[in-house]
């Protein structure tokens, strides 16, 4: 059964919307009610997956991946588990805490853009070496809980917003993109750029705040594309 306080914490978050989650993450000494929205979150979760028959496919990361409006892949069932503010290492919590009924046909990453904060990469000169060991061990874990497992690139960024280049590593999203590439590959993932088409200075000018993409039907319908590429390219149609 759930606990009082885990209850509490996602009543809280549930009144004041995706905000509560983005002030905990940002405030001092919220680290432990994070992880307990985290784990009230996947809770809901878990039951969603316990109400579905046949085959589906999970979607696990951070808000990028959250705000992406996908209920079908490859023809079945996906269900969105990712949650914002989540990191490489808080990803990893995540797939512990949920309850899979039975394997999923894909496990859809897409985590990074939190790992690339300034907070997370200044003054820590072995912060790139800590997300590879994450990812290594994230895509390990995930491997054998799933047919197979989709990791994509890091999100574009627009650097020329205002506040976007102070708050985030911008420049270092390229080889962070490279090691999930590496570290998925080794664990015999499949890594898309699902957003190669969203890369554009027309699509970046759609984002609302240089950080999240700008989606709307057709940007979500290419990003399916390129995920079903990677999914089930026996089935998908050619990326647009």
């Amino acid at each position: 059964m759930i606990g009082a306080g885990i209850a509490a914490v996602l009543a809280a978050a549930v009144m004041a919307g995706g905000v509560a989650i983005l002030v905990r993450e940002q405030g001092t000494g919220g680290g432990q009610k994070v992880a307990a929205f985290r784990e009230a979150r996947t809770f809901a979760i878990s039951s969603t997956l316990m109400q579905i028959e046949g085959p589906y496919s999970l979607l696990l990361g951070d808000s990028q991946l959250e705000r992406l409006f996908l209920p079908r892949l490859c023809g079945h069932p996906a269900v969105n588990a990712a949650i914002a503010g989540t990191r490489a290492a808080g990803l990893r919590a995540v797939a512990d805490w949920l309850k899979l009924p039975r394997p999923p046909e894909t496990i859809v990453v897409t985590i990074g853009t939190n790992d690339l904060t300034r907070r997370q990469r200044s003054g820590h000169p072995d912060a790139t070496d800590h997300f590879r060991a994450e990812t290594r061990a994230l895509f390990a874990e995930l491997a054998p809980r799933a047919g197979r497992v989709v990791a994509t690139a890091i999100p574009p960024f627009d650097a020329d917003r205002p506040g976007v280049a102070k708050h985030y590593d911008v420049a270092a999203a390229p080889a962070y993109s490279a090691i999930l590439s590496e570290e998925c590959a080794r664990a015999g993932c499949r890594y898309v750029d699902a957003f190669a088409g969203l890369r554009d200075p027309a699509a970046k000018a759609r984002s609302p705040d240089g950080v999240h993409l700008g989606l709307d039907a057709a940007a979500r319908d290419r990003v399916a594309a390129r995920l079903e590429s990677a999914a089930c390219p026996e089935l998908s149609a050619p990326s647009r």
